[in-house]
């Protein structure tokens, strides 16, 4: 696939145009991926305030009834989005751990072996989130990379 970039200051807004023969799974993802990329998720703070939250500042994301969690390396939101949802607009740099955690793949700080199995993540907020066997496989992938 052939990638060109034209730069015109004139446009008033950014935006890319794919031309192909026909639509693969491939070119499904890379426009999932451009239509996600922008996006901002709003959670609620300890103050009842409504707080805009860019995705790159995202550690990590816990699942809690009916809501969710999002801690980034500050502070903590909630969110009334589940975790599913939360799951669709994030990159590929979320990734499922548990059934209730997501985590963004880049705040790893370091990876440590535990018992049953299972593995211990260290984030770069200092909190520390356990990955269960089931999403072992799909870790081990990633840092295979």
């Amino acid at each position: 696939m052939k990638v060109k970039i034209q730069v015109e200051p004139a446009i008033p807004e950014d935006y890319v145009e794919f031309h192909v023969r026909q639509v693969t799974e491939e070119v499904s993802k890379l426009a999932e991926i451009i239509e996600k990329h922008d996006s901002v998720l709003t959670g609620t703070d300890q103050y009842d305030r409504t707080v805009m939250i860019q995705p790159d500042e995202i550690v990590a994301l816990h699942a809690e009834k009916k809501w969710c969690r999002i801690f980034t390396e500050t502070a903590d939101y909630s969110c009334r989005k589940r975790l599913y949802e939360l799951e669709e607009i994030l990159g590929p740099e979320y990734m499922r751990i548990s059934k209730s955690i997501i985590v963004n793949v880049r705040k790893i700080e370091s990876v440590e072996a535990v018992f049953n199995g299972m593995m211990l993540l260290h984030m770069k907020n200092g909190s520390k989130e356990y990955v269960s066997r089931t999403y072992l496989p799909n870790l081990k992938a990633y840092l295979k990379r």
